[in-house]
């Protein structure tokens, strides 16, 4: 099934996003996980892409036994870092042979001592590109990135939307959003979308807060922003793992469900391949509908 279709059936599309382990320990973890995650019944998981290919092969392995073991439809996330473009054709080729049909497309993050992107030889540069060379390619269902607060490396917010637009002129067909934690962030977006001609899907994505110094760290690089009762609230919190799990799970909690009941299209959950604070979000949100 097409990632737009998911939009089409009525109610809201929940979906989780994974990422493949580094090592085989973790990845036996994120094996025992999988049917608790799966029970929870999200509509599609997606699986990330590691910086310079480097977990390429179990982004695939992870993708495909999600669709042909447990039968859950799943995107594979696809970027431009340190490929050309007959690569990224052979990963494709390889993604329909394991019966993959939605693709993540991404430009992607530089290495972390570059700082900048560049491109490699008979490569991609933006992810306009890598949608159409994909469209080009065959009928995936492409989803891209959208940007709330903007890309950090947009030089201001109205030029960000605009590079959005290519991606969908380019043939893009759902817009999963950069964790927020402020929905009125979200619902500008949205407004501002629409406002120049994008019609398509638009999915709010949320990371659960479940490390006050990995999220200071994530936000951080991203460019989102803290609200000040959430950061105090945080900060109060100190080193007590359990206060700062129970703060995020209620935070997360509530934004879904605002955004719920404003119709969102979707909501995509970071979920750190852990179950617990996902369940109990989930709870929470069937409680309250």
């Amino acid at each position: 099934m097409k990632l737009p279709e998911f939009y089409k059936i009525g109610s809201p599309a929940i979906s989780f996003e994974l990422f493949p382990p580094r090592t085989a320990r973790s990845l036996s973890e994120l094996e025992e996980r999988l049917p608790g995650l799966i029970s929870l019944n999200p509509s599609f998981m997606t699986v990330t892409y590691g910086a310079l290919g480097s977990t390429r092969d179990r982004t695939l392995e992870i993708a495909s036994l999600l669709k042909n073991v447990y039968g859950m439809e799943t995107a594979h996330h696809l970027t431009c870092v340190g490929a050309t473009k007959a690569d990224i054709t052979e990963i494709l080729t390889e993604m329909q042979r394991h019966n993959i049909e939605n693709i993540v497309a991404l430009r992607g993050d530089p290495p972390q001592e570059d700082g900048i992107f560049v491109p490699i030889e008979n490569g991609l540069s933006h992810g306009n590109q890598l949608v159409r060379h994909i469209r080009e390619f065959a009928d995936f269902g492409i989803a891209v990135a959208g940007y709330p607060e903007k890309h950090i490396e947009a030089n201001d917010y109205k030029t960000d939307l605009q590079h959005l637009k290519s991606k969908v002129d380019s043939g893009a067909e759902v817009i999963i959003t950069q964790l927020f934690y402020d929905n009125q962030h979200f619902y500008r977006f949205v407004k501002d979308c629409r406002a120049i001609g994008i019609a398509q899907p638009i999915v709010a994505g949320l990371m659960p807060i479940l490390n006050f110094q990995q999220i200071k760290r994530i936000t951080r690089m991203c460019g989102a922003t803290i609200p000040s009762k959430l950061l105090k609230d945080l900060e109060d919190a100190g080193q007590d793992e359990e206060a700062v799990h129970r703060i995020g799970i209620i935070h997360t909690s509530n934004q879904a469900l605002d955004l719920l009941n404003q119709g969102v299209d979707g909501i995509h959950f970071y979920v750190l391949n852990r179950h617990f604070h996902i369940a109990e979000i989930m709870d929470r949100i069937k409680e309250a509908l």
